[in-house]
């Protein structure tokens, strides 16, 4: 009889999709928890899946606060029901899960980014349980690696397995048709510093009218760029794309010359890695995981995080030199198909699970 796995996470994101279709194909059985509400993709529409519930207009504080509470005091019961070898958190939950999760067999916790990354007391005090309850542990980078470690009270191993890319689906395009567009693809949210690639566009048009600017992405900040494009009179070069679906990423790599990642923070950079298996330099801000999938000067340029001058200088140095841009290009893509290939990723996950039910 195969082996099943429970995951534990955000059941609408595309990695929690990406570790569940892999799993599968490798023949474990996958339920799936998931702690926000989710629209599966069809190759997932048969997943047993249980949703935390959430709070609903009109509720008081107290009312979805006995909502939530309730919804994680059914878990260790759907777990013993589903009786999986392997219990997988991906992404730590909110703290006040802690105590139920702390009941469940075989687990193993996978941290992301913003859920240990941005600490408060309440993390800072329950997460150590959780952690030291766990039977392995793993971080997407070393850096988050690092950060996570800050919460254990004794010093354990903590398995690096990243979000892998599929280099047979990111691949190059023809850049000779493309080289004066500089693009990005993040959520519209403050974190990811798409403001600061605002700003610098009015000081790379002082050098080159030609270039052209398409921001991919949705989030709460959108009306505020869209007003900031109309200050400064650049809604002829910057393209608010909206939404791009996963599967259409490559295709909006492949339209670029150059992509940038302007980010106030970030835990390790996937999006980067992306661009690089599809033969773009990378600009991004030298913070938190980047320096590790972008390499300065080899596959692209690092520059100062909040600062339109070094990040527009660095730009331009890229657009104006189609030789620099192909040899990064061209070293990026062999960089991310030599230590993030996604098949090892998930080859590097089955040993840690291996390592549980043995």
């Amino acid at each position: 009889m195969s082996r099943s796995v429970c995951i534990i996470g955000p059941g609408n994101n595309v990695h929690v999709h990406r570790w569940a279709e892999a799993l599968r194909q490798r023949d474990l059985r996958v339920s799936l928890i998931s702690t926000l509400p989710a629209v599966l993709p069809e190759s997932l529409r048969d997943l047993p899946i249980f949703t935390i519930p959430t709070a609903a207009a009109g509720m008081t504080r107290a009312q979805r606060l006995a909502t939530l509470l309730g919804g994680w005091a059914r878990v260790p019961g759907l777990v013993a029901a589903l009786r999986p070898d392997v219990v997988h958190i991906h992404s730590l939950p909110t703290p006040a899960a802690v105590p139920f999760l702390r009941l469940l067999p075989r687990l193993v916790v996978s941290t992301w980014g913003s859920d240990v990354v941005q600490r408060d007391p309440r993390k800072t005090r329950l997460y150590p349980y959780l952690l030291r309850h766990a039977r392995q542990l793993t971080a997407t980078s070393h850096y988050l690696a690092t950060i996570t470690a800050g919460y254990l009270h004794t010093l354990r191993p903590i398995s690096v397995i990243p979000f892998g890319i599929d280099s047979q689906r990111f691949t190059p395009g023809q850049q000779s048709a493309v080289g004066k567009h500089i693009g990005t693809l993040r959520h519209l949210e403050a974190n990811y510093g798409i403001d600061v690639l605002i700003e610098a566009v009015p000081l790379l048009l002082a050098s080159d009218r030609e270039i052209q600017i398409a921001i991919g992405g949705a989030g709460s900040l959108q009306s505020s760029f869209e007003r900031r494009i109309h200050e400064l009179e650049i809604g002829d070069h910057v393209a608010l794309r909206g939404r791009i679906a996963h599967a259409e990423v490559p295709a909006f790599l492949r339209s670029l010359a150059v992509f940038a990642m302007p980010s106030r923070a970030e835990a390790f950079g996937v999006a980067a890695l992306e661009a690089q298996v599809c033969g773009l330099p990378v600009v991004a801000s030298h913070v938190g995981g980047l320096p590790e999938v972008v390499r300065d000067g080899e596959t692209g340029l690092l520059v100062p995080p909040e600062q339109p001058q070094a990040l527009a200088h660095a730009l331009l140095k890229l657009i104006e030199d189609p030789q620099l841009r192909a040899r990064m290009g061209e070293t990026g893509r062999e960089w991310v198909r030599a230590r993030y290939d996604w098949r090892t990723n998930v080859e590097q996950m089955l040993e840690v699970y291996r390592q549980v039910w043995g």
